[in-house]
């Protein structure tokens, strides 16, 4: 995920929270006035839009709150990973920590280019590197 990117999950995860207040909101002014089932179905429906609101809200917090593996690899053969946000954030960690990339190419020159969310898979077939 680029910076960007959170940020516009970060306004989706706002506008999400504040879409469940209002239609709280709607249905407690409304519920006590209900008496036919055609309004309630029109609540059922509410209650529903509500339900599925909540699922995509859980699914973002987790984006939100924990941060990701990014896998890298440097120029002169290896490779390593950061944890982060965002993977303008798992780059600016790496270089700061082995250096940022040079044409001179020391054996710890990260490669920007190979910034990538951690995979169970991708994981295993680098570490099988040391089996």
């Amino acid at each position: 995920m680029k910076k960007a990117e959170r940020n516009k999950m970060l306004q989706r995860y706002t506008d999400l929270l504040n879409r469940v207040d209002s239609l709280r909101l709607i249905i407690d002014e409304v519920k006590p006035t209900i008496h036919m089932s055609f309004g309630q179905s029109h609540l059922n429906d509410l209650e529903d839009i509500i339900k599925e609101t909540e699922e995509e809200l859980l699914h973002l917090k987790d984006l939100k709150d924990n941060r990701r593996e990014y896998l890298f690899n440097f120029k002169g053969g290896g490779w390593n990973s950061e944890w982060a946000f965002y993977e303008e954030e798992a780059i600016k960690q790496a270089e700061k920590k082995y250096g940022a990339p040079t044409k001179s190419g020391t054996i710890c020159n990260v490669d920007t280019t190979t910034f990538r969310v951690s995979t169970p898979a991708d994981y295993r077939n680098l570490m099988s590197n040391f089996y």
